[in-house]
Order: structure tokens, then C-alpha cells, then sequence
């Protein structure tokens, strides 16, 4: 299940609940944060191509959203920052079994095993870096049109509050003679009949 928001709402920071999307706690922190959508499939069909071009091409395919506030609760940020803390250990332990191997001479069979194990942890250690940016805890990407912000098993208050902007900026629409209702009009995208799609 996910909550379909606005990409329009998110970059001018319009309608975003005040609590976390990922446990509908209070917000602690307001952070600025960088949505991207998923890569196409038929892109990695070019990994063999070498992973250059892969990035090259995902860079110019992808469809991305700053927006300039998104709430985080202490566990969000509790979360980030163990992941951070253990996979950059993880990574720099990466780098340095090569440097250990040197150091210590190590020759065959150690010595492949080493560096296939440097490697790997490498790798992990990156992809869980990656793991830890914002818009992963906060279980939200672009989608492929770029018109929207998913939010995957978003939290019940979120999906609430994000429910109760929708049906206020309909209202205004619906009203234009409503208090405030030009400047609400102004701010929202045009989201008459629509509903939270899960």
C-alpha cells in the first residue's frame, strides 16, 4: 500500500504532514530532502555494458523531487544514525583489510581470499550508506512520471493528516469564496476529485 503525494506539494513544502511517514510520530526533525524515482528496469540491461553508462543513463532517466521540508521522529533519526555509523565502519573496514594484507605480506592462498572479502565488504558497506539517506527511512520515492511522491505502508497518522490537506484543498476549490481560499487555490495543485490512492 502506499499514499500518492503531490510532487508540486513537496517541492514547496504545501501539505506535508507534521508527523513521520514511517511510524506517525511527532516530528523532531525537519529536514530538507531529495526524492529520485526507481531506475526503469530496461536500464540495468546495460549494467554489461559497464556501470558507467548505466549511471550515465539512470542520471538522465530519473525523475527527482527536492522537497524542502519532510518530518523525521526521533526514531528516524535514531535510525539513520546507527546505519551510518556501522556501515561507514563497514566500508572503511573494506579498505583497510587491502592495506592489512600488504603490511602483513601476505601471500597465496590468503591473499585472494582477502581482497574478495575487502571487496565485498565494500560493497555492503556502500549500499547500506546508501540505505541511510532520507528519503529510504522515510519509505518514499518518485514515481516514474514524475508527478507524484510514494510513500510505501505509509504510517496511519500520515496517511491521515495527508488525507485531511486533501480533502481541505478540495473544499477551497469546490468554495473559492471560502476564508483564504484564493491563497489555498494558489499554493495547491489542481486535485479536485481525487482521493489518498493506496
Amino acid at each position: 500500500m502506499q499514499t500518492l503525494i503531490p510532487a508540486s506539494w513537496a517541492a514547496v513544502g504545501h501539505g506535508i504532514p507534521s508527523v513521520c511517514s514511517r511510524h506517525g510520530l511527532p516530528a523532531t526533525l525537519r529536514a530538507r530532502t531529495r526524492f529520485e524515482s526507481a531506475p526503469a528496469g530496461w536500464t540495468y540491461a546495460l549494467i554489461p555494458l559497464g556501470l558507467l553508462v548505466f549511471l550515465i543513463v539512470r542520471a538522465a532517466t530519473r525523475q527527482v523531487v527536492d522537497a524542502p521540508v519532510w518530518h523525521y521522529c526521533d526514531r528516524c533519526r535514531s535510525r539513520r544514525r546507527q546505519q551510518r555509523v556501522w556501515f561507514a565502519l563497514l566500508l572503511a573496514a573494506g579498505f583497510a583489510i587491502p592495506v592489512a594484507a600488504i603490511v602483513l605480506e601476505t601471500g597465496e592462498p590468503a591473499a585472494p581470499i582477502l581482497m574478495a572479502v575487502a571487496l565485498l565488504t565494500v560493497i555492503v558497506g556502500y549500499v547500506g550508506l546508501a540505505r541511510a539517506r532520507w528519503e529510504v527511512i522515510a519509505q518514499a520515492r518518485v514515481t516514474r512520471d514524475g508527478l507524484w511522491i510514494a510513500v510505501r505502508d505509509a504510517a496511519p497518522a500520515f496517511d491521515a493528516e495527508f488525507t485531511a490537506a486533501i480533502a481541505a484543498a478540495q473544499q477551497y476549490y469546490a468554495d473559492p469564496a471560502a476564508p483564504d481560499g484564493p491563497a489555498a487555490v494558489a499554493a495547491a495543485p489542481t486535485v479536485a476529485g481525487w482521493t489518498t490512492p493506496h
